[in-house]
């Protein structure tokens, strides 16, 4: 009798699975098998750490982009993967991370391009978490594979919520979610206008204050790697010699996030990571104090541009035309710096001589330094209760 019940366990747990993973692979929320039940454009995976690694492998996407929160926000596809672009940003990415991704999309022969946008913060010696996790579903394996895409409740949980979204209809999706990428013109300037009043320059002081103490990763115990500026530049040149076209740039940052750097003495680090970066290979700077610094309405957060400044900076960057809101897409183009071997000197003497004329706003000063205080209470802090820990 025990022995029969056993067995009926076992096999309703059997079937279970096997109906778990049969659902998985008809939702097919990561796009790595052939079921088209959901249309892809119906995908919004809940955690880019798990899906993007998959679709990195599968995707048929001709353009990669690479990069922190700042391409995954301001160059949004909410599904990951659009039309012939797939968005590879990962919140707080490491060098090792995005070097990663890339060095797994070149094995994906549909990528032609990889867009690159490269932060100052990621190549400071300290930042370096890894997640295991991450690096074994891009490392792939069918164990990989059959854990994630068909054992796993994250995956059918992601399933579902497509399932629903495609059964309310495309009618129902925001019309980010049905445009190509780079966002259409028309549709960066009813985004701008519909966003201009909203984000950072709405964002009260005392708000202001807490995403630059918790929200941007401190700059008061920066030290530039060389590690990861080594494998930043072979992973670039193992691109181009693959015959991928590489672009590289730097995003905006808003000026509250520069009076950090510069009130921590980083300001000629920062530079000379540029330095680094134009011997890399040429780049796009869309860093500094310009324009597009000192005006909080291009920002959602201290951290983010708004999803139109980053879609115009995409449309710049592939050579197609600049939308028709003159005024801000003007700003961002002027905001840019072309920076290679040859001029790297002069546009860094540029940017040098734009920070010491720059007529800062006192609140970008007084924030930024009152974080700074902030950051250094806490350091000191930690450093005390570490040292008062007993001895394990």
């Amino acid at each position: 009798m025990m022995s029969r019940r056993l067995v009926l366990m076992l096999a309703m747990c059997a079937a279970i699975l096997a109906c778990g993973a049969l659902a998985n692979y008809l939702l097919n929320p990561y796009g790595v098998w052939q079921s088209r039940l959901v249309d892809p454009i119906f995908r919004k995976p809940k955690d880019e750490h798990v899906a993007l690694p998959y679709l990195v492998q599968t995707a048929t996407a001709h353009t990669l982009l690479v990069g922190s929160s700042r391409v995954a926000f301001g160059m949004r596809i909410d599904e990951l993967e659009g039309v012939g672009v797939l968005n590879a940003g990962i919140r707080a990415a490491t060098i090792p991370q995005s070097c990663a991704i890339v060095h797994t999309a070149l094995q994906n022969d549909h990528f032609k391009l990889i867009i690159w946008g490269v932060d100052f913060f990621a190549f400071n010696e300290t930042w370096k978490d890894q997640d295991r996790e991450f690096e074994r579903r891009l490392a792939g394996g069918l164990g990989s594979w059959l854990e994630d895409t068909l054992l796993s409740l994250s995956a059918l949980d992601d399933g579902w919520a497509d399932m629903k979204r495609a059964m309310r209809g495309r009618a129902k999706l925001p019309v980010t979610a049905t445009r190509t990428a780079p966002w259409p013109p028309d549709l960066i300037c009813n985004d701008f206008e519909a966003t201009r009043h909203l984000g950072l320059i709405a964002t009260p002081a005392s708000e202001v204050k807490r995403q630059l103490s918790d929200d941007v990763p401190g700059y008061l115990q920066y030290h530039l790697s060389n590690a990861f500026l080594d494998l930043f530049r072979q992973t670039v040149e193992r691109a181009r010699s693959q015959g991928v076209q590489v672009i590289l740039f730097v995003p905006p940052m808003s000026e509250y996030e520069l009076e950090l750097v510069r009130q921590s003495g980083q300001w000629r680090t920062f530079q000379n990571w540029k330095r680094a970066l134009a011997a890399i290979g040429p780049l796009w700077d869309f860093s500094g104090y310009n324009q597009v610094a000192a005006s909080d309405q291009f920002f959602m957060h201290i951290m983010h541009c708004k999803t139109a400044v980053g879609e115009t900076i995409l449309r710049l960057l592939t050579g197609e035309s600049l939308p028709p809101c003159f005024t801000m897409s003007k700003v961002v183009a002027d905001s840019a710096i072309r920076i290679d071997r040859s001029n790297v000197d002069q546009a860094l003497a540029l940017q040098d001589q734009m920070r010491a004329s720059a007529r800062t706003d006192r609140r970008y000063v007084e924030l930024a330094a009152a974080a700074l205080v902030y950051q250094h209470e806490r350091m000191v802090r930690n450093r005390l209760l570490h040292a008062t820990e007993p001895a394990r």
